[in-house]
Order: C-alpha cells, then sequence, then structure tokens
C-alpha cells in the first residue's frame, strides 16, 4: 500500500470512528428500516445466534460491536454464562455497547476494548467465539482482519462473519445511481461481500460455512426510507436540492408499487472453524 492509498485509508477510518459510527444514531436509521419491514420469521440477531453452538463458560469477542445490540435483543437465545469481550474502533460505541449489555446483568462478565480489527489486543487462542458483524467491508485490509481473528480463537473454537451479497438492498441503490450516479451495486458487497468471503475465508480456515438469511423489506412509508438514505453518503452530505430529488425519486418508487416499495436482501454470515494460524 502506497502513501496515498495509506492516507486514504486513515481517513476513512477516521470518519468511521468519529463521524459515522461516533454514535448510534446513524446505524439506528438504517437498523429501523430491517426491524420495522423485514419478512424474516426470526430476526437477524435471535437467529444470527442460533449459529453457533454455544458451549458452557465460552469466552466470546465480539470484532466491531457496535451499540452491543445482538446481546441485548438475542439474550432470550443465548446462555447466561458466556463471558463477553466488546471491541469497536469508536470509543463511543465501545460505551454504548458496555451500557447496553452491562445493564442487562445477564452474562458472567462484559468488558469492551477499543480496538483496530486488523490489530486485535489479544494473545493467540484467547476466545471460543469470535463474531464480526457486518465489519469487514469497513476494514482497509480485509485479509489481515480476518487473520487477526483466526489467531485469537481457539483452536476448536469458531469465527462467525456476517456480510452482504451482490444483490443487497438493489433497489435502493437504484435511487441513489438515479439521482447521484453512483454504482448501483451495493457498497457493502464491493468492499467485502459473500463472494470476497468465499474466496478470502478458505485461505485461513479449514472449515467455511456459508448461511444465507432469508428477508426482504416490504417498507411501507417514504419518510423511513428517506432516513436509511440520509444516514450515509453522498445523501447525508448532499445538497437541499439533491435531498429533494431523493424524497421524490422515493416518493415515485412507492407510487409505482401501490404505496409500498419492495426491497431485496442478499445477506447471511460464514461459520468458520479449524484456523490455519502460522505466526
Amino acid at each position: 500500500m502506497g502513501a496515498r492509498d495509506h492516507r486514504a485509508a486513515a481517513s476513512a477510518q477516521a470518519y468511521l470512528r468519529d463521524v459515522q459510527y461516533r454514535d448510534s444514531s446513524r446505524l439506528a436509521a438504517r437498523a429501523r428500516l430491517h426491524v420495522k419491514y423485514g419478512t424474516a420469521s426470526v430476526a437477524w440477531f435471535p437467529w444470527l445466534v442460533t449459529q453457533v453452538d454455544w458451549q458452557p463458560d465460552a469466552r466470546v469477542l465480539e470484532v466491531g460491536c457496535g451499540a452491543g445490540w445482538m446481546w441485548a435483543e438475542a439474550s432470550a437465545r443465548l446462555p447466561h454464562d458466556l463471558d463477553l469481550t466488546l471491541t469497536d474502533l469508536s470509543p463511543g460505541m465501545v460505551g454504548e455497547a458496555l451500557e447496553r449489555v452491562g445493564s442487562l446483568g445477564r452474562y458472567r462478565s462484559t468488558s469492551g476494548r477499543v480496538a483496530d480489527a486488523q490489530a486485535l489486543p489479544f494473545r493467540r487462542g484467547s476466545f471460543d467465539v469470535v463474531m464480526a458483524n457486518y465489519v469487514l467491508h469497513h476494514v482497509p485490509d480485509t485479509q489481515r482482519a480476518v487473520a487477526e481473528m483466526a489467531r485469537v480463537v481457539r483452536p476448536g473454537g469458531v469465527v462467525v462473519v456476517a456480510c452482504v451479497g451482490d444483490d443487497h438492498l438493489t433497489e435502493l441503490h437504484q435511487i441513489r445511481h438515479e439521482v447521484f450516479g453512483t454504482p448501483t451495486a451495493d457498497p457493502l458487497s464491493s468492499n467485502f461481500g459473500a463472494p470476497a468471503g468465499a474466496k478470502v475465508l478458505p485461505a485461513t480456515f479449514g472449515s467455511v460455512d456459508w448461511r444465507p438469511y432469508r428477508d426482504s423489506l416490504d417498507c411501507r412509508d417514504p419518510d423511513d426510507v428517506v432516513d436509511y438514505l440520509a444516514s450515509i453518503p453522498p445523501v447525508e452530505d448532499a445538497s437541499p436540492d439533491d435531498r429533494a430529488r431523493v424524497v421524490a425519486a422515493v416518493r415515485d418508487r412507492f407510487e409505482e408499487g401501490g404505496g409500498r416499495l419492495r426491497v431485496t436482501k442478499d445477506t447471511g454470515l460464514f461459520v468458520c472453524r479449524e484456523p490455519r494460524t502460522g505466526g
């Protein structure tokens, strides 16, 4: 990586830490759309935790914990004796996560730490379970982050990596493209999605299993869709005229759909075992 690439990566990480994920407000705007309009029979977090065979007294690391929603929303499906370590690049997110999860009094222990996924500050084999929920698309060097997760999980443990596929939220990306000329593909998938995971993860783990999450969005209120789009660039920083064009484009889609907007979801997770670690 050259000097220009390093500067760009540092700038992107600073934006994530200090703006986009300074607190959970922008993330909550996006999460609301999925919670309010998702059609899956089981919500995301409760489904996600059922993909792990939880062992007694498991030591668990979450890389990119965000606001700690998973441990609160899926608590009924999790054992009480988990030893949780919650990490994030953003101090604000770690603080929110610790407050939310700690207030539950649900788990054996909960600790938090500001940490970069590319350089996890833990010893080899420290954890039974390592979870990265929609995180790796934010990381400049995903292979390094994957290697770090493999390093800190014990030989018989499991690493869970959630990500999206190429068709995720296609209809929302089409609206952005119409207004701003941006690519119609999901940027999360472009940075690190299911196709990339299928190539990268087997080089680090002996067993990699992709598990799709069957869901879609059946949106009923155009304001909710506008709020989602406005939580991230380019709508986040758009001029008033461009913002008005976004609102008009969203309302046109709802009118075409008879008052509804159906949105494709393409998402799931990799369950990774047998880490190959050489150093």
